[in-house]
């Protein structure tokens, strides 16, 4: 499930945004709320500040306070569109402090996510969209290899295009495609020791030399050439683009498992530059 947030997944979100915060004061919870109203841009209830005010002179009051505060962050979760949901998700994890607390608090949310069937997971952060689990986990491979020094480059373009899918409600699809195959090229010229090198020549030539056995190197070429060919990607957009959710997410699987191929063809380049 993506474009919806059923109500009974906002209440297990609500439970685990009341059991994160029930050691911390009113203040940290006026906090939260305040930093998500700025945030979602909406109208930010004005009693709570009364009543956080007189906690200090009606110290009694403490609990009924701390039941107002915590009444209205419940509404914001519950009224708020789907794709704000998500956002809360984010910044209620930005707003706790300490790296357990934090850790404990993505565990929470990832099981209600999955029971509640909900399309996306929190990592590190930020949620971001999920989908089969061969894909994902090549994704996760990918990105745990570019984090080598040597391959800055290709993380940056492939965690901007991750960054752009993710972009809610409506993805930037052709970003997400323009970096995942920058991505693949960054890694190729850094595999053939040339940093001009075009993807499709690097492809061209580890075929021509056997190191990638045709015809399997036209589907790298075909990724290459669906990117420059595609207007609002490698071209100035002129009406509505064609690119949809469905071809960036095909592009960003196919760019892991290009990357994760060439890596593994690396030796064999290096042999052919020394001979």
């Amino acid at each position: 499930m993506y474009e919806k947030v059923p109500e009974q997944a906002r209440l297990g979100f609500y439970y685990i945004v009341e059991q994160s915060f029930k050691d911390k004061d009113e203040e940290a919870l006026v906090d939260l709320y305040k930093h998500l109203c700025v945030e979602l841009r909406v109208p930010y209830d004005r009693n709570i500040d009364i009543a956080f005010s007189r906690l200090m002179f009606e110290p009694y009051n403490e609990g009924a306070i701390r039941t107002k505060i915590t009444q209205a962050i419940e509404r914001l979760i519950n009224n708020c569109e789907w794709w704000q949901f998500y956002d809360i998700c984010e910044l209620t994890w930005e707003s706790l402090i300490g790296k357990r607390v934090k850790d404990n608090f993505s565990t929470q949310v990832n099981i209600l996510f999955r029971d509640e069937q909900l399309g996306f997971e929190l990592t590190n952060g930020k949620i971001e969209k999920v989908g089969s689990g061969f894909i994902d986990a090549r994704i996760k491979e990918v990105r745990y290899l570019l984090k080598e020094q040597e391959f800055k480059g290709a993380d940056k373009h492939f965690e901007k295009a991750i960054k752009a899918l993710n972009i809610r409600p409506n993805p930037d699809v052709e970003n997400c495609v323009k970096d995942a195959v920058s991505a693949i090229e960054s890694v190729g010229r850094i595999i053939v020791n040339d940093d001009k090198a075009l993807l499709s020549d690097i492809i061209k030539d580890m075929a021509n030399k056997g190191i990638i056995p045709k015809p399997l190197d036209q589907a790298i070429q075909k990724i290459y050439a669906y990117r420059g060919d595609q207007p609002g990607v490698a071209h100035g957009l002129v009406g509505t683009s064609k690119v949809t959710v469905d071809e960036a997410e095909f592009v960003l699987a196919m760019s892991a498992a290009i990357i994760i191929y060439l890596v593994k063809k690396r030796n064999k380049c290096q042999n052919h530059l020394k001979s």
